[in-house]
């Protein structure tokens, strides 16, 4: 299949499947009562000031500390509470800051105890992310195209009466989004440290995959993943172990994502890996650094196929002081960002859609595996039209942006915690908006073949590149800047 049968075969999918929803299964009494966009919602959280102070003293034991909890004036007693995150405490705390990221268990200490069928719900600072949306538009993008991902919506917390700031809800994947998302059938979630290679025949050539189950996971969907995996890695059976339509929406969304913090760029991590029916596919995760905010490329951030996983016994959930990265150069609000370079720019809008990796290609051979097949980069093909002709181009991205302003527009970096000013975040709103445009017309460009679309193309033949002066996406915020 040449390029302009996948493109027809493309254009036929995208007239055929416009504007795909993920709506199957979903719980109406959590997903419209607290993930309703452009609904703030208010959180009030209450509990001994000694044990607030506690938890600030000592965030990165994340520990759970009991507290009460008012959700839209829904009181609930006995809720545990804990920090959240990995490297970005240590940011907030040599910040001086107490905007931490939290999770709230509602059922650790009161078993049964939910609201509105929800258990867990986690509350996102956006450090690092001027825009203050980042995790919420890529969901939204994800979504748009029918991929199951995370609900989002915006909070206020108040802390004993404080204002403790404007929060990223994020809705867990856990045991309620699995029967959201996935309901006629057991679902096993994985949140794996692995590149996907198929590495063999041994159940401990998979430790990075095993170790980190979060549901289910037992031996016999271990080897219904290490099955996928063969069936890529050969090329037989695929789609009888793969659930290929949802990877290649996966990658579609990672391509325009431009997320180096993950496969994409050197690391291995921030996905979950679902295996349900003998069948696999990915569920995007965690993109506050997504567009340029972690510039691994450069050497200065790159920790090759970091595995964390083989560093003793290393527990991801229990990130312990000094384990982070340090102290990094965030920016204070009404700060200068500073001026990224044209290379900069130019990587994330006209990042290559046919080799969309940062790593050696070597590295990512289950998704290379699947781009070498033409039905399945037709599929990947018309997903990025989708997303680049009717979200970003016709108007799902204007919408969702409407939304969150008529939410947050008026007091996003208003808080004396806020990392970053109300008027970075309007600036870094605009930024992402006119990267978009200019990363839409990039990859359609790409897939009708007037622009490079691989590393090495690209790099022969710049001056077809799109052209991105007076962009920085430095506005947008980012590790180290």
């Amino acid at each position: 299949m040449n390029r302009i049968q996948i493109i027809l075969l493309s254009l036929l999918l995208l007239s055929c499947n416009m504007g795909a929803k993920d709506n199957k299964g979903t719980d109406k009494k959590y997903a419209n009562g607290l993930f309703n966009m452009g609904d703030l919602r208010t959180i009030e959280i209450q509990m001994p000031d000694s044990t607030w102070q506690n938890i600030l003293a000592q965030p990165y034991k994340k520990d759970y500390h009991i507290c009460s909890v008012s959700i839209n004036g829904e009181h609930l007693d006995s809720v545990a509470i804990r920090t959240k995150g990995a490297s970005s405490l240590d940011d907030v705390r040599s910040m001086k800051s107490d905007r931490y990221s939290f999770t709230l268990d509602l059922n650790k200490y009161k078993k049964g105890q939910k609201y509105h069928k929800l258990t867990k719900l986690l509350l996102n600072n956006n450090i690092w992310d001027a825009t203050q949306m980042k995790d919420a538009i890529v969901y939204d993008m994800s979504r748009f195209i029918g991929l199951p991902a995370p609900l989002t919506n915006y909070a206020k917390i108040m802390v004993n009466g404080h204002l403790q700031g404007y929060y990223l809800m994020v809705e867990a994947v856990d045991k309620h989004f699995c029967k959201r998302n996935y309901p006629n059938e057991k679902s096993n979630i994985y949140k794996p440290y692995h590149n996907l290679a198929y590495n063999g025949e041994d159940l401990k050539a998979y430790g990075d995959i095993e170790r980190e189950a979060r549901i289910g996971g037992d031996e016999t969907s271990l080897r219904n993943v290490i099955a996928a995996l063969k069936s890529v890695d050969q090329g037989v059976d695929i789609e009888q172990h793969v659930d290929v339509e949802s990877i290649m929406k996966y990658m579609a969304l990672q391509t325009m994502a431009v997320n180096f913090d993950s496969m994409t760029g050197h690391n291995v991590q921030n996905f979950y890996l679902h295996e349900g029916n003998g069948k696999i596919s990915i569920i995007p995760w965690d993109y506050n650094l997504a567009w340029g905010g972690y510039q691994d490329d450069e050497g200065d951030m790159d920790f090759g196929d970091f595995d964390p996983s083989k560093m003793g016994n290393f527990d991801p959930s229990k990130w312990e002081e000094g384990m982070g990265f340090g102290t990094m150069n965030i920016s204070k609000p009404g700060e200068d960002l500073g001026q990224g370079t044209p290379e900069e720019m130019s990587q994330i809008v006209n990042f290559p859609i046919d080799t969309p990796f940062l790593d050696d290609l070597k590295k990512r051979t289950f998704f290379m595996n699947l781009l070498s097949n033409e039905k399945y980069k037709a599929m990947y093909y018309h997903y990025l039209e989708l997303l680049c002709r009717k979200y970003i181009q016709g108007g799902g991205f204007a919408k969702t942006i409407k939304k969150i302003n008529r939410e947050i527009g008026k007091t996003a970096g208003t808080e004396p915690n806020a990392f970053y000013s109300n008027k970075q975040y309007h600036e870094a709103v605009q930024t992402l908006d006119d990267m978009l445009q200019l990363k839409a017309k990039s990859v359609l460009g790409q897939i009708a073949g007037t622009i490079p679309s691989t590393r090495e193309t690209q790099k022969a033949n710049p001056e077809k590149l799109i052209n991105c002066d007076g962009l920085n996406l430095r506005k947008l915020g980012g590790l180290g800047y």
